[in-house]
């Protein structure tokens, strides 16, 4: 772009607002910065001195990991580059910067930085010899993916490297449709060393998709998700990003020692709880320092862990963006809730953040997979489908996977009034299923825990699985099939 004099008075009148609404959304909150800043670049993006004095400024201080924009840490910063102090003073300091920001709400910075593309968009429009002032008003009103499909059957490479956002092309049933299906283009990250019944109903853990585990408070949502997602993932060299807003880190680190014990050490002499009280043998402690060296050699630097205090979604979708930048490709979102929970509309605040969620997944090509409640209310139900979510059944529309699940009831065991029926199919002397089903037996005195596959873009769904649980190493054991009855009861025993 040019400098702000050459071009048109109204298609620059209001370049300082533009600029400055985008750039003190950042200076209000630091952590945006990490964003944008390999979008933006203030001497290609900003026209007006002071935007490129800000954006440069504020970009200096995010580098140097400032986490506030206050009094103290801008001047702490510039004593001493007196050319940076006497433009900073000169444009009134402080007081200028908090009367901006002030008046900003920084979720709104994606709609700010869209303006300023869109904007930058009909100057280059102008600077290729588009008459664009004729339908100025018009074009105030568009966003910028509006402003390029106007122009898209126009324009040569002013929009290079922004899509339309749409793509037409014939549906072919070709030979390369036949060799995607030969290579099993189709299958997600595989966790059938944790859960082959479940992995082979869902295909994986796919990219571009949202899956949601749902179950009631205590059921062992987190403990099953580290031992059959996360560690899948690790274990086949990706890296996957974990976002709480209930437990801490100290929590997580827990269930990872736990896992990696068992899991990978074969150790089962200190369970979570021993681990929480300390006084540990010296056993104990050698095998500690063993899961420790298991972790630096197989996992370091692959697991990120966010904590946020509130459930703002805008926060989970900046995390999630930043961290695919980085290259992690699998998220999980503990646990999934309404901003409000106090809201009259939570079910719609759920529906629009699971939309938005599955908008960062597609954009980014990442897997995201969401814990959820299910309604307290709903305990007494023995089949678990959409309708037990908490506030949000028609969040089952925009995912790809559903499985919700329950523990296993004392009156469902073998023998019990409502006995489930529990059964795996028979393997041949090659080693593949057959469509013979035998019996499993339960142990009454062992945990066990009802999967609920209510929906899967893969497979047919409402499929019931049932494993084994002992939360006191995370393990589970995926034990086969089950029939629960249709049917909603009080009759506990």
């Amino acid at each position: 772009m040019n400098n702000l004099d050459s071009y048109p008075k109204e298609l620059v009148e209001n370049r300082g607002q533009i600029e400055g609404s985008f750039i003190f959304c950042l200076w209000k909150t630091p952590d945006l910065y990490q964003d944008y800043k390999d979008h933006v670049r203030a001497d290609r993006d900003f026209l007006t001195e002071d935007g490129k004095f800000y954006y440069s400024l504020g970009l200096e201080l995010s580098n140097m990991n400032y986490k506030s924009f206050d009094d103290a840490s801008v001047f702490s910063y510039i004593e001493g580059k007196e050319t940076l102090k006497n433009g900073f003073i000169r444009r009134g300091g402080m007081k200028t910067i908090d009367e901006l920001k002030h008046v900003l709400n920084d979720e709104n910075v994606d709609t700010y930085y869209d303006e300023l593309i869109k904007f930058n968009m009909i100057l280059k429009l102008h600077d290729k010899g588009f008459n664009v002032t004729n339908e100025l008003d018009k074009f105030k009103k568009m966003t910028s993916q509006q402003l390029y499909s106007y122009f898209e059957f126009q324009l040569d490479n002013v929009f290079l490297g922004r899509g339309s956002g749409v793509k037409i092309e014939d549906l072919d049933l070709n030979e390369e449709f036949v060799e995607s299906i030969e290579n099993g283009e189709e299958m997600g990250l595989s966790y059938s060393a944790a859960c082959p019944l479940l992995n082979y109903h869902t295909l994986g853990l796919h990219k571009s998709n949202v899956q949601i585990f749902a179950g009631f408070s205590g059921t062992g949502k987190t403990s099953f998700c580290v031992s059959s997602y996360i560690m899948s993932i690790l274990d086949q060299g990706e890296k996957v990003t974990i976002i709480a807003n209930e437990m801490n880190k100290r929590a997580w680190q827990h269930i990872f020692m736990a896992t990696i014990l068992s899991h990978k050490l074969g150790y089962y002499g200190l369970p979570r709880k021993k681990q929480k009280m300390g006084n540990l043998k010296h056993e104990q402690k050698e095998m500690l320092q063993k899961a420790i060296e298991y972790y630096e050699k197989h996992y370091k630097g692959r697991i990120k862990f966010a904590k946020i205090y509130d459930y703002s979604i805008n926060d989970v979708k900046r995390i999630m963006r930043r961290m695919a930048k980085q290259g992690f490709g699998y998220m999980l979102y503990d646990t999934f809730k309404a901003e409000d929970a106090a809201s009259t509309n939570v079910t719609g605040e759920l529906i629009e953040a699971s939309k938005q969620l599955l908008q960062v997944a597609e954009k980014e090509d990442i897997c995201i997979i969401i814990t959820m409640q299910l309604a307290i209310y709903m305990e007494n139900t023995r089949y678990l489908t959409a309708s037990c979510l908490s506030n949000a059944k028609a969040v089952k529309e925009i995912v790809s996977e559903l499985v919700l699940t329950r523990p296993l009831w004392e009156d469902e065991f073998p023998g019990g009034k409502f006995d489930v029926k529990p059964y795996r199919f028979k393997k041949d002397s090659s080693g593949k299923f057959t469509n013979v089903k035998e019996e499993i037996q339960l142990d009454p005195n062992k945990k066990y825990r009802l999967f609920f596959l209510n929906k899967t873009r893969n497979d047919e769904g409402d499929s019931v699985l049932l494993y084994q649980f002992d939360g006191a190493w995370n393990k589970w054991i995926e034990l086969g099939y089950c029939t629960p009855k249709h049917q909603r009861t009080t009759e506990r025993t």
